[in-house]
């Protein structure tokens, strides 16, 4: 059983050629790595951009256009949990992502909005090793556990909806510091980083500065806690791409179904760099996938 597509997912994929066919679990891999709960054509196509080998991005190369510059913007328009911004769009690790949980139950559990305080106080609560060592060092006091708050029950609400304005700049802060690093995604180091960049209140309840953390935290920011594997179902989207390739079809077919029958703002970024339906109808069948079936990375 796959650890990231669900049994579902991988039924709709038997079909396509065994290169195409890995790909859709490369694509659920990068859901769940951006913390989404279905897999959509855009982590389809953004998976796709992100592989020089297969059809889909040699296609787009023979169109004069960059695949790492469109799957910067096609990867802002996938569902998930992170951070987006005209550069670069980065997801939230696994205790990134939890400190973000923890601070919006505690503040659901007072019936307030998220604020940086929140944010800063369940991070650092996540700490481990040395960075849990070196903060403790700065603050000059031990860290306590924050618990979460009183009503963490799940919502259908967007993620994002209760935190404060000025937590959102801090979550943008801390995106560019985890950025800056060149990490692949935000850790809690990174927004403990944002929050204090953000923050006049926080630096002086807390004694600390950005810029003094981020010097005692060298080298100790990354968040390498391993994603828990988490099969994810396709939504309808592309549930109904998967049906419509041929038989044995390869991915500069799942290329042809998007510009098709994508979303108006998919195609629009796609024509955007010369990349349209006619020209995949010229290029049908010169750009075949590698012989080797397709594996996450």
């Amino acid at each position: 059983m796959s650890p990231w597509a669900a049994p579902e997912l991988e039924r709709a994929a038997a079909h396509l050629a065994p290169y195409a066919r890995g790909t859709v679990e490369t694509a659920a891999f990068l859901a769940a790595r951006l913390h989404a709960e279905h897999v959509s054509p855009e982590h389809h196509l953004a998976a796709l951009l992100d592989d020089e080998e297969c059809g889909a991005t040699r296609l787009v190369l023979h169109a004069f256009a960059d695949p790492e510059t469109i799957g910067i913007e096609v990867r802002a328009l996938c569902e998930g949990i992170m951070v987006v911004g005209s550069e670069r769009s980065l997801p939230f690790s696994v205790l990134g992502v939890r400190a973000l949980r923890d601070g919006r139950d505690r503040a659901r559990g007072e019936e307030r909005t998220v604020t940086p305080s929140d944010v800063f106080h369940s991070a650092a609560s996540l700490l481990t090793g040395e960075a849990r060592q070196r903060l403790v060092q700065l603050l000059g006091r031990s860290l306590d556990a924050v618990p979460t708050g009183a009503d963490a029950r799940s919502t259908s609400e967007p993620f994002f909806r209760s935190f404060a304005p000025a937590t959102l700049r801090a979550l943008g802060a801390a995106c560019r510091a985890a950025a800056s690093l060149r990490r692949e995604s935000i850790g809690p180091v990174h927004l403990l980083l944002g929050c204090l960049e953000t923050d006049d209140e926080l630096r002086a309840s807390t004694g600390l500065t950005a810029s003094r953390l981020r010097a005692a935290s060298s080298g100790h920011d990354a968040d390498d806690t391993p994603l828990p594997p988490r099969p994810l179902p396709g939504d309808e989207r592309i549930v109904e791409l998967l049906a419509r390739v041929p038989p044995a079809g390869e991915t500069a077919d799942v290329l042809g179904w998007i510009l098709s029958h994508g979303t108006e703002e998919l195609r629009a970024l796609l024509r955007r760099q010369r990349i349209t339906p006619a020209l995949f109808e010229r290029c049908r069948g010169a750009f075949p996938d590698p012989a080797r079936p397709s594996a996450p990375a």
